[in-house]
């Protein structure tokens, strides 16, 4: 059997498999964005494979290969690479910055977007009218072609990887460095395994099996965090909370924190449910923006329906209240669509010791505070 034949199987195998994945991914009962952006990551994936499978089939000479079928599938190849890391890194950024806005989402992809259609643009001219400088005279693509295809897919995701880890590894994302690990997993494995099949073995699809085992990896991750995620505001749930509580802390200067929305009732009473969740989610985007500002290890949670909770180890709580008070400010400050109510939160605080008979307790405690604060707005 001819070694390209093999490739081709392969890369077919792992688009039939990635597609079966799509559907699964499509019929996901959530609408977080993240998910929608690694759908378009799944898709890119496959349209590459399928690419790879038909660049294979020139090779072999399975379609026949001439300078305009060995250009027209190097430069798919070459496209379809740059959009798939587009992608990556715009899913890599949402998954590690849950913070981030759509506009600041649009803004970005708007700037990645730049070298990547100035790569397609110019390659499909260069491509028409100079298809000798490409090619050798076998037919095979120069190195230059090479150079310019990994190019940009590399500057991507050693960006990526770099920032993932970074982010990682500051204080108050230590309890998720698991969560940012597996995200910039995927890209060194790229390298090393597309560099690996240029260098070594072009006949052997180490890309495609490396993208749909990572793939897989992250998508069976994922959907473990949907068991300890709240669908709406993307927080940490009660269940997660309850793993939380097992870990082993420093119990020193630990406080459990509660966070109350006034007048939820009333927002929802009035202006409906959807304007209710509107509310969850903005006072959710505040206290991330409050974690992120926070020099400490922090644990968020959606505690309630209109409740959330914070576990910070702080020496000074009440310094932590003023910094979530701030946040929510500006988040109320910056929201889209007419303000016709007022997003308000009590809060309240107890120390707690870190021993989880005591959690309940301590929660209690907190809540007392909270309701104080709300008597005395």
């Amino acid at each position: 059997m001819s070694v390209f034949l093999f490739y081709i199987y392969v890369s077919l195998g792992c688009a039939s498999v990635l597609t079966v994945l799509l559907y699964s991914i499509q019929r996901l009962p959530t609408p977080q964005l993240k998910f929608t952006l690694f759908y378009r990551l799944v898709l890119w994936h496959i349209l590459y494979f399928l690419s790879d499978s038909v660049w294979a089939m020139v090779n072999d000479g399975i379609i026949p290969k001439n300078t305009f079928s060995v250009l027209a599938v190097n430069y798919s190849n070459a496209a379809i690479l740059a959009a798939l890391c587009y992608s990556c890194f715009i899913y890599a950024e949402m998954s590690t910055r849950p913070e981030m806005t759509r506009m600041q989402i649009r803004n970005l992809q708007a700037k990645l977007r730049i070298p990547i259609l100035a790569e397609i643009v110019l390659l499909f001219l260069s491509f028409l009218t100079m298809p000798d400088f490409w090619l050798d005279e076998n037919l095979e693509p120069r190195d230059l072609y090479y150079f310019i295809l990994a190019f940009i897919p590399i500057v991507y995701i050693m960006v990526v990887t770099v920032r993932c880890i970074a982010r990682g590894l500051k204080p108050q994302n230590r309890q998720h460095l698991k969560k940012y690990l597996i995200v910039a997993s995927y890209t060194p494995g790229c390298i090393v395994a597309g560099g690996a099949q240029i260098l070594f073995s072009l006949t052997t699809p180490i890309f495609c099996f490396w993208c749909t085992l990572i793939i897989l990896f992250v998508y069976l991750n994922s959907q473990n965090q949907l068991i300890s995620t709240d669908p709406l505001t993307g927080l940490n749930n009660r269940n997660q909370l309850q793993r939380y509580l097992q870990l082993q802390r420093e119990a020193k200067d630990t406080f459990v924190i509660m966070v109350d929305v006034d007048h939820f009732k009333q927002i929802n009473d009035t202006y409906g449910h959807i304007e209710g969740d509107k509310a969850l989610i903005l006072i959710s985007k505040a206290l991330k923006k409050a974690c992120g500002r926070l020099k400490m290890s922090v644990f968020l949670c959606r505690y309630g329906g209109d409740e959330f909770l914070m576990i910070a180890q702080t020496k000074k709580p009440d310094d932590v209240l003023k910094i979530v008070r701030d946040s929510l400010q500006e988040e109320i400050a910056n929201r889209e669509g007419p303000q016709t109510y007022s997003i308000e939160v009590s809060l309240g605080y107890a120390r707690w010791d870190g021993d989880v008979a005591n959690f309940k307790d301590c929660v209690a405690h907190a809540d007392q505070k909270m309701y104080e604060d709300k008597r005395s707005a």
